[in-house]
């Protein structure tokens, strides 16, 4: 770990190559082969597309936008934008023009990367149309030569005569960036109107990454992680991409996420963070094929999994194994875990997810049968993670423990509260009298509730506004009822509705994933699925089996399955896939009254 030794992550990096310059930095794949590129090679580019950065007038507190996939041309960008003491704007590809328009309208943006014919033609109105931005810069496609646009080969070489004028350029910017200088701002989500844009210095993000120390072990040359979340997520970006560069862990680049699971094997990471909608489906899927087993392997299947969360509550502080399961622990092990292992290559030593609640059924499962999950829990207005399990003390169905240097306490709400460097200051261009998110004392209020055990571990229970209070005065937490419908796998999203209601209800889409496979083997059409009875069945018995392991005021008492999924382009999820409830609620009123007539 290099982020003690360094001030700003133009230093981070700096330290990183010197130490790590010969090592792998990641590798991608070219006509089917794997190709491997070095810290040294990495920065090489860097410096050149710092300097052309530099010559289209980026400079210190600047603001440069990145509109691409995950893949190194993205963190080219970024770390270019950063060793000027600029700041990096990440944009979802997944956002309307008018939402672009509006991120780098807000943040002032004089420079945007963009990958891709489409989304280069998509966005070039965007020249003419907002003051701020000087230059469109292209990689994947080559347009035609116009004023303002070049190409990101372009760009390197226009750096590369300026550096053979001037080699002191990049290092002249390097030593003027200060460590409240803002990095990079993550725009939420924006569940409830405009989006927000967070800004988070140099040192909030080497602070989160002194904290995490605990997140991984000491790194060997094996080690390789697996990246595929959007570079546009914080999570992606800074435990990612900074995390890496602060351990000096390699990285591949999966090719899309129709690929993952066969790139997956190809790679064998031994680090992975993965959202827990990954989990959700592997073990909806493996339930399934049981389902459609012979009695005798049902039965084989059934006690392997008993093990396994018996064996996962051993590890993580619970009643030690008996000699019996001790004995029989092989056998399953080569009958069903390993199998499953060799889904994810076999080798990973910790999965880090958040984002969303895991069922503590699949959470013990997958521990049991030998893939250590490890739950974080934070935002991006603390920096991505607040609150992560160690690695050597996992506290199944908790977010773990407070990072070093977080102080948290929990308000007579319920509501999670959190002070320390990590934390940012403020949002971007929010006028004097918009509301703040701090408290009296200065703490963060994030808007999620939880509560805190005697060792420090915290479970969280739904986001604040999400809470449900029944007509009948009961609280019901959403995320929870949600998480459990998640288990079958042809459900893609569930909002559960009952707030001043005398029950709760959901509305259930199927997930196109599946849908295909589903239709051809039931021989119906796609589109009627929503109301193919033998779907409808399969979707009223997992209600049912969410409602056996919920309380009685809980349950879902009525659900109706749409014709299509919720998504970006209607405005009912976020382009991190969270569900606007608001919108969700207004757009299907009908459907929702019509459970209640």
């Amino acid at each position: 770990m290099l982020s003690r030794e360094a001030t700003t992550l133009a230093e981070l990096f700096q330290k990183r190559v010197a130490r790590s310059g010969a090592d792998e930095f990641y590798r991608i794949k070219v006509d089917g082969r794997w190709e491997s590129h070095t810290w040294a090679e990495f920065a090489r580019r860097t410096d050149a597309v710092t300097a052309g950065l530099a010559s289209l007038g980026v400079k210190n507190s600047d603001a440069v936008a990145i509109l691409g996939g995950t893949g190194p041309e993205w963190c080219l960008a970024d770390l270019s934008t950063v060793m000027l003491g600029a700041m990096n704007v990440g944009i979802y590809q997944t956002l309307l023009l008018s939402q672009v328009r509006f991120l780098v309208e807000d943040a002032g943006c004089k420079v945007l990367f963009v990958q891709g014919q489409a989304d280069f033609e998509r966005v070039l109105p965007l020249l003419a149309e907002v003051p701020s931005l000087q230059a469109l810069v292209v990689w994947g496609h080559t347009p035609d030569k116009q004023e303002g646009v070049l190409t990101l080969d372009q760009l390197e070489e226009r750096g590369k005569e300026v550096l053979s004028k001037d080699p002191g350029t990049v290092e002249r910017a390097v030593s003027q960036i200060k460590p409240s200088d803002p990095a990079l701002v993550v725009y939420t989500s924006g569940t409830t109107g405009q989006p927000k844009g967070v800004p988070l210095t140099h040192q909030n993000i080497l602070s989160m990454l002194v904290g995490g120390a605990n997140l991984v072990e000491e790194i060997v040359p094996e080690d390789i992680t697996l990246s595929f979340l959007p570079m546009a997520h914080v999570a992606e970006h800074v435990p990612g991409l900074y995390g890496r560069m602060n351990l000096g862990l390699p990285t591949a680049y999966a090719t899309s996420y129709e690929t993952l699971l066969d790139e997956l094997c190809e790679i064998r990471p031994t680090y992975f963070g993965a959202v827990p909608r990954i989990f959700e489906k592997m073990y909806g899927r493996i339930l399934e094929r049981v389902a459609q087993a012979n009695p005798r392997r049902q039965a084989i299947f059934g006690w392997a999994r008993d093990l396994a969360c018996r064996r996962a509550r051993s590890l993580t502080g619970g009643p030690p194994l008996g000699l019996r399961d001790r004995l029989l622990f092989p056998l399953a092990d080569r009958l069903v875990y390993r199998k499953i292992r060799d889904v994810f290559g076999g080798r990973v030593k910790a999965f880090v997810t958040g984002a969303a609640p895991i069922h503590i059924d699949i959470l013990e499962f997958f521990c049991g049968v030998g893939m250590k999950i490890v739950e974080v829990y934070g935002l991006s207005e603390a920096t991505a993670i607040a609150f992560a399990n160690p690695l050597n003390r996992v506290r199944l169905g908790t977010v773990g423990k407070a990072l070093p240097g977080v102080e948290a306490k929990i308000a007579e709400d319920g509501e999670i509260l959190l002070r320390g460097p990590t934390v940012f200051s403020g949002y971007l261009n929010q006028p004097q009298d918009a509301p703040r998110p701090f408290d009296e004392e200065g703490f963060l209020m994030t808007g999620d509730i939880g509560n805190i055990d005697a060792e420090g571990y915290l479970r969280i229970t739904d986001r604040k506004k999400n809470l449900i209070k029944t007509a009948g005065g009961k609280y019901v937490a959403p995320a929870r009822l949600e998480a459990l419908l998640k288990q079958e796998p042809l459900i893609s999203q569930v909002y559960v509705h009952g707030d001043h209601k005398p029950y709760v209800v959901a509305l259930v889409t199927l997930d196109e994933r599946e849908t295909g496979r589903v239709a051809e083997e039931l021989g119906v059409a796609e589109e009627t699925l929503a109301t193919t009875p033998e779907v409808c069945q399969r979707i009223s018995k997992a209600v049912a089996m969410a409602n056996d392991k919920l309380a009685r005021f809980e349950q879902i008492k009525r659900h109706a399955i749409l014709p299509h999924d919720f998504s970006i382009e209607e405005g009912t999820l976020t382009p991190t896939m969270k569900l606007k409830r608001r919108e969700v609620a207004q757009r299907y009123s009908n459907d929702i009254e019509g459970l209640y007539a």
